[in-house]
């Protein structure tokens, strides 16, 4: 991101040119490794550091930050800028291939993982990652923890067996 940073000429563009850049394409750099693999924390840091940077000072050295970084990364509707953080989009990239592992079956890789993987019809949701798991599947397992507060049961198909599926708090009722 720095490369490409410095090829651009921050500094002869208003704010407004510079905030376009970076939702258009500094945000788009890193999205290619963020939908493969779960990002550390200080990367993610570093690279909102960069955007943020980037956005108050282009390439000078001096920069006040006239808003705060929350302001900045809230949705335009709620009254920011409409940026995202790095984590929350290395997340919601991830949590497209946990989407895929629970709806699409029928896609190759989604079958290999599920074979790999399996422990039963619904073996996302109790899955983990191991040691000598793969750096996607490890990468996934993060995402789905993360994303699981926002998962509900709710009836499906009718083939979901009442007393046996984990549809509960209580677990399995079935037991």
């Amino acid at each position: 991101m720095q490369n490409r940073l410095a090829s651009w000429k921050g500094k002869l563009l208003n704010k407004a040119g510079r905030l376009t850049l970076v939702s258009s394409v500094l945000s788009s750099i890193p999205a290619y490794y963020m939908q493969i693999n779960w990002l550390p924390q200080n990367i993610c840091d570093n690279i909102d550091q960069t955007t943020r940077n980037f956005i108050w000072k282009g390439n000078n050295n001096k920069c006040v930050h006239h808003v705060n970084w929350q302001k900045v990364t809230t949705p335009k509707q709620y009254g920011g800028l409409g940026i995202r953080t790095a984590r929350e989009a290395n997340t919601s990239l991830l949590g497209k291939l946990v989407w895929n592992l629970v709806q699409q079956n029928e896609k190759l890789w989604v079958s290999l993982l599920s074979s790999k993987y399996s422990s039963g019809p619904d073996f996302l949701f109790n899955a983990s990652a191991h040691p000598n798991s793969s750096p996607i599947w490890s990468s996934i397992i993060r995402a789905k923890n993360v994303l699981k507060n926002g998962f509900i049961w709710r009836e499906g198909s009718g083939n979901t067996s009442f007393w046996f599926s984990s549809w509960s708090s209580h677990n399995i009722l079935g037991s």
